[in-house]
Order: structure tokens, then C-alpha cells, then sequence
């Protein structure tokens, strides 16, 4: 199976550099654990295609900025650097030597728009257009992470705001505020595959985000 074969409208460089991608996860997770061994089994369709289906839904100009928060193995914050190669893409993760590697992924995919920082966003300076994360905590608390490093405007097709990949119901506390997502990509749906149910990609506008 070519688990890129839902993806066929991307460039061959860019499946190319996904493809390398997922070798050199499967390289470093022996270093370093970025992924669980069972999720390795299937890691280029289970991760970086999933990541890379946001391609189908978000459009980012070239000089926007991009933050990926809680990267964890580059997921999806290397994927969108792939994917958007005009944009900058700034990944955060508290763990030390998940951030080295990721430094070490990025010199050998030759991605100079990436960049990879052991730190808290809460604690960086600068401003982002979108941040994404995947999974990383509720949302509600993940907003309270993010809102004072995101930009009003719209650098791309979506609003400037929060790019979230999620699975289950939106938090109850959400729901109340009407808090609702503004656009929404059902990953489940693009892939034909139940084993990703539930799964969609959600984006909040940042004036929804400070509401929050």
C-alpha cells in the first residue's frame, strides 16, 4: 500500500521528502522515543499522511508564520514545513532531546524554513499567524497556552487562529461559550478508514481563541 496514495496532488518532492521523513523516524525512535514501537508499525500512513491531509484544508500564504506546540517527533510541525516550504515553521516541545533530533531531521530534510525550540510558547516573544497541535492537551487549556502568541488577520485561506488535530466530542466548557470551531476536515472521511474515527482537523479563529 502506498500510504501516500490519497495525497497524489502533492509535488513528487514533497512525497519524497515525507517518505524520507518516516525513515528517519524510524531511525531516531531507536535513539530517542518520539513514537510508541506500535505506532511505528505504520508510521508514514497512521502520521505523516494524517498530518499531511491538512494540505486538503489549509493554505497558508508564503510569509506566513507557523507555531507547532507540543511537536513531539515533528507531528505535524515538519510535515507543514514540508508542505509549505514558503512559510516559516516554528516548533516548541519541553522535552530536550526530542527537540535535538528534530534539529538533526531538519538539516538532513534540507528545511531551512523549520526551526526547532526546547522551550514553553508562553515563555517566546514572538507572534504566530496559525499554531497547531496535535493531541496535545485539551483544548481549553491549550488555547490558554497560545492565545497571547497568535495575530489577528488571515495569512492564508483560514483566519488567523488555532489549526488543531482532534478526536472526540468538543469540550462541554467550549460548547457553553460557543466556542465552535469555524471550519472543520474529516480525516476519517478523506482516508475511508474507520481506523480513523472521529478524527478531524478544527480551526478557531484567534478572536475565538482570546475568548476563550
Amino acid at each position: 500500500m502506498n500510504p501516500f496514495e490519497k495525497l497524489s496532488d502533492l509535488s513528487p518532492d514533497t512525497l519524497a521528502k515525507l517518505s524520507r521523513f518516516g525513515e528517519l523516524l524510524r531511525e531516531v525512535n531507536q535513539k530517542v522515543n518520539l513514537l510508541s514501537r506500535k505506532d511505528m508499525d505504520d508510521v508514514e500512513y497512521r502520521h505523516i499522511a494524517f498530518c499531511a491531509s491538512i494540505s486538503q484544508f489549509f493554505k497558508p500564504a508564503d510569509d506566513a508564520r507557523i507555531a507547532d506546540v507540543g511537536t513531539g517527533g515533528g507531528l505535524p510541525g515538519i510535515v507543514l514545513a514540508i508542505l509549505y516550504p514558503n512559510t516559516t515553521v516554528e516548533m516548541f516541545d519541553g522535552v530536550g532531546k526530542k527537540i535535538a533530533m528534530i534539529n538533526e531531521m531538519l538539516v538532513d530534510l534540507k528545511l531551512p524554513n523549520a526551526y526547532a525550540h526546547n522551550a514553553r510558547i508562553e515563555e517566546y516573544k514572538d507572534s504566530f499567524d496559525y499554531i497547531t497541535g496535535r493531541s496535545v492537551c485539551a483544548l481549553p487549556m491549550f488555547f490558554g497556552f497560545v492565545r497571547k502568541r497568535l495575530n489577528k488577520g488571515k495569512k492564508g485561506n483560514l483566519k488567523n487562529g488555532v489549526i488543531y488535530f482532534k478526536g472526540g466530542e468538543l469540550e462541554p466548557e467550549l460548547v457553553k461559550k460557543k466556542i465552535l470551531p469555524s471550519a472543520e476536515f474529516d480525516i476519517e472521511k478523506f482516508f475511508g478508514d474507520s481506523r480513523f474515527e472521529g478524527k478531524r482537523i478544527s480551526h478557531f479563529p484567534t478572536e475565538l481563541v482570546i475568548k476563550a
